[in-house]
């Protein structure tokens, strides 16, 4: 059945790629940390192609150009870099970002691409061959996450290790079991990730965030601040410093409050964090599930390489705010965040 759905997805990509955009502009998608490449590994490049379509499901893959997929046995510096770097090639030479193309990440693929990114004088990739117009950052874990250092900590084994610790881990990675090779885990942990081109983001990079629950909430206890059950707010966020932040932003909550709330004091340069889903975990920002709750607007109506930001919110009192205002998207609990973004940016 899974080699079926596989084929079936692979199939719909193929079939819908020749249409796919946004606004008109390819897009192309960077998936996540995958944990079975730990376990075995990926034997060929159209392998892992097909594992990305998988991971991302039908309503991205529809709309996509492209896959850039990686194994999450190799680290970012290693062999993910050479593999970015094919990828790369690959569009120089094809020319189908000569007029612009928009990348779509989710979480660790937020920290492999901006490594990517911050390489391409360094590879010599013509620019005007490739136009990086913006990157849409699901759940971006470019800041990392403490979940990684948890599980470097228990796959080390050194010392008294709480149940509770391997039982997270576990929920983490999708193990019981943490092998000895967590490779592009290692640079998940927070110290590694912000070492990782923090500076050199010459493209924009627009944030959609969540702080819903996955995993009954067993995980949060153990990541500081708030997070989407894998991923803080300082790292989804964009944040400058690693940072106990309730919202992404100072003057909003994630819930759309109009309220002072404990956030970064600045973001990463060309870091712009535009929605916030009050209810969406990790894994619903990418779906077409519906996560229910207010998505609250930071930053709205602006364009950024021709990609016009402008969301249908609405700033109101609610019943349970009363003297309060809330700024969220009109009808926003109606759709998936995913469904938001793309039919906005779409326009």
């Amino acid at each position: 059945m899974k080699t079926k759905a596989l084929l079936l997805l692979a199939l719909a990509f193929m079939a819908s790629s020749v249409n796919a955009s946004i606004n008109g502009k390819p897009v192309i998608l960077v998936h996540g940390f995958q944990v079975e490449d730990l376990q075995n590994n990926p034997p060929n490049e159209g392998f892992l192609q097909q594992r990305s379509v998988e991971y991302f499901g039908e309503f991205w893959s529809q709309r996509a150009d492209r896959h850039h997929y990686f194994s999450s046995a190799d680290r970012v510096r290693g062999g993910i870099k050479d593999q970015f770097k094919r990828h790369f090639e690959r569009l120089e030479s094809n020319g189908l970002c000569a007029q612009g193309c928009i990348w779509v990440t989710h979480s660790t693929g937020d920290l492999v691409l901006r490594d990517a990114l911050s390489r391409l004088g360094q590879w010599g990739i013509n620019q005007n061959r490739v136009k990086v117009l913006a990157v849409v950052d699901l759940a971006g874990a470019g800041g990392g996450t403490e979940l990684a250092d948890l599980a470097v900590t228990v796959s080390e084994g050194g010392g008294f290790i709480q149940n509770s610790i391997r039982t997270v881990v576990g929920l983490f990675l999708g193990v019981s079991v943490v092998p000895d090779n967590l490779g592009v885990v290692n640079d998940l942990r927070p110290a590694t990730a912000r070492s990782i081109a923090p500076q050199n983001q010459a493209f924009p990079r627009l944030r959609f965030t969540g702080t819903g629950s996955a995993f009954a909430g067993l995980s949060k206890p153990f990541i500081l601040g708030s997070d989407d059950s894998v991923v803080p707010l300082h790292s989804a966020c964009g944040s400058r410093f690693v940072g106990n932040y309730e919202s992404c932003d100072r003057n909003i909550r994630v819930n759309g409050q109009l309220k002072s709330s404990r956030a970064p004091s600045s973001l990463l340069h060309n870091h712009f964090v535009v929605l916030m889903g009050e209810k969406a975990d990790h894994f619903e920002v990418i779906t077409d599930e519906r996560a229910g709750g207010n998505y609250a607007t930071v930053i709205n109506d602006r364009t950024f390489n021709g990609v016009r930001v402008d969301f249908d919110d609405v700033t109101e009192r609610k019943w349970w705010s009363w003297f309060t205002k809330v700024r969220t998207l009109r009808n926003g609990d109606r759709k998936s965040m995913s469904r938001h973004v793309y039919e906005t940016l779409d326009n």
